[in-house]
């Protein structure tokens, strides 16, 4: 689904940036980097894999091993230039967003990895990763296991090989075809693989409608009758709220503008314990404010809210997150008052939909962006569900992180920004990861819809200050 859904417009990967400080190390360069993934690729060897197309698409695409594996074309090395004209954070900023708008060579593994050279310094690991590769995969960091080291976190950064294999179909659970398979083999095989197949649409149409509230009240019922289980529980949290229209909300371009920023821990802490709310409260209310900001800028802010789709951790099985659809209360003038609605709504959802604690979330992931990277696959999922204009106008992934510092490959990570994917009609999307002294906060919009991004990035700076002021 994953792969059938994506387009030239409508990409199926996510990507995560980190700025390390390698300075002060001697280990970290590209040649030490070539060398250790040289190494992991026994570990994790789903990154030699491609997407084997059966002839006439007779079946969907299976997984082999890559017979012309080729690490160099995986793993590049590029810089942002010092001089010449134009500001360096502009240059670099582009650079990203080209970057991440380029869609994965599906004749080869569909990952990529950049070491960046910046002016100041230090360094810049662009890590590119599609949703198919990782579908299902709870614990993995999109940076982890392409670096050479132990995974951050303390994570162990296996892979979970039957849950990859099985996002596509295979002959054998946990194992992809052998490299030199004939197409006759191949079609023979898919003939075993499509006897089951109505059965198998029909249970992933069905755990895909549980497990995305958003849609799932979309497209359950044409599913219900044949497919749904006996115990009929699908969590639906769509809310009553009327959903604006904006500039954004349209079909979108094949390219794409990247605006990155950061915020403050201690100001966000120092709000939550004055106002008595969560720290996810306090985020979820200055995303909303600084869309209220820019958007009052722009002459566009509409009478009612903005309304989010917040992924969220809840009590599944198969499915570790749901979505939900959050009202950024930007029709509240007041921020303070604007917290405190965010709050109420968050926690008659959390009660709603089971979802689980911060700490809970640090348990199972261990690493941020392997969270970002999953709700992003659901995203992802949700447009391929229901070909129609979301019922939301933004993205808001917001993930909780680790307390304790990084590195990779012995280098400090200053900040890691996770870029997600976006989905026709809505052009926006913003990225929160939540680390110990800082919040990177990462914003991706549509290049033609969205022309003043890096404005947004500046608002939601703002709001933070505006609620230290005003507690």
């Amino acid at each position: 689904m994953l792969l059938s859904a994506e387009s030239s417009t409508n990409l199926g990967h996510t990507s995560v940036y980190a700025v390390v400080d390698g300075t002060n190390t001697e280990n970290f360069g590209f040649e030490s980097l070539l060398a250790g993934l040289a190494q992991r690729l026994a570990q994790v060897p789903e990154l030699t894999y491609r997407i084997r197309e059966v002839p006439l698409r007779l079946d969907r695409p299976w997984w082999e091993p890559d017979p012309n594996f080729d690490l160099g074309y995986h793993v590049r090395h590029i810089g942002v230039p010092a001089s010449g004209r134009g500001d360096v954070a502009i240059k670099e900023l582009a650079l990203l967003a080209r970057l991440h708008e380029r869609p994965i060579n599906r004749n080869r593994p569909l990952w990529e990895l950049y070491l960046i050279d910046r002016p100041d310094g230090r360094s810049g690991l662009f890590a590119k990763v599609h949703h198919a590769l990782v579908d299902g995969v709870t614990g993995l960091d999109l940076v982890d296991p392409l670096t050479p080291v132990s995974p951050l976190n303390g994570s162990t950064g296996d892979i979970d090989e039957t849950a990859v294999i099985e996002s596509v179909s295979v002959p054998t659970p946990g194992a992809p075809t052998s490299s030199g398979l004939s197409d006759g083999e191949l079609l023979r095989r898919a003939a075993v693989s499509q006897a089951a197949s109505p059965y198998n649409w029909g249970r992933l149409g069905v755990s895909l409608a549980r497990n995305i509230p958003v849609v799932g009240s979309q497209i359950l019922p044409t599913l219900a009758a044949q497919w749904a289980s006996p115990s009929g529980d699908v969590e639906v949290e769509s809310g009553e709220q009327v959903v604006p229209r904006l500039s954004f909300n349209r079909t979108l371009g094949p390219n794409r503008r990247v605006s990155v920023g950061t915020l403050a821990v201690e100001d966000i802490r120092q709000v939550r314990r004055r106002l008595s709310v969560r720290f996810n409260d306090v985020l979820l209310a200055t995303v909303g404010g600084g869309l209220r900001r820019w958007l009052e800028e722009r002459g566009e802010l509409p009478d009612e809210s903005v309304v989010a789709l917040a992924p969220i951790l809840v009590d599944a099985v198969d499915q570790p997150l749901g979505t939900a659809l959050v009202s950024l209360q930007t029709d509240v003038e007041d921020p303070v008052r604007r917290v405190h609605e965010v709050h109420e709504a968050m926690a008659d959802l959390a009660e709603q939909m089971d979802a689980h604690s911060v700490d809970t979330i640090r348990k199972l992931y261990q690493a941020s962006p392997s969270v970002a990277a999953m709700a992003s696959r659901l995203v992802a999922r949700t447009s391929a569900a229901s070909r129609f204009h979301p019922p939301f106008n933004v993205v808001v992934v917001s993930v909780p992180g680790s307390t304790s510092p990084l590195s990779i490959l012995g280098a400090n990570v200053d900040h890691r920004w996770a870029l997600p994917s976006l989905v026709d009609g809505c052009g926006l999307a913003v990225c929160i990861l939540s680390r110990d002294a800082s919040v990177d906060v990462s914003v991706v919009a549509d290049r033609d819809l969205v022309p003043d991004v890096n404005e947004l990035s500046a608002a939601i700076e703002r709001e933070l200050q505006s609620l230290v002021e005003a507690t």
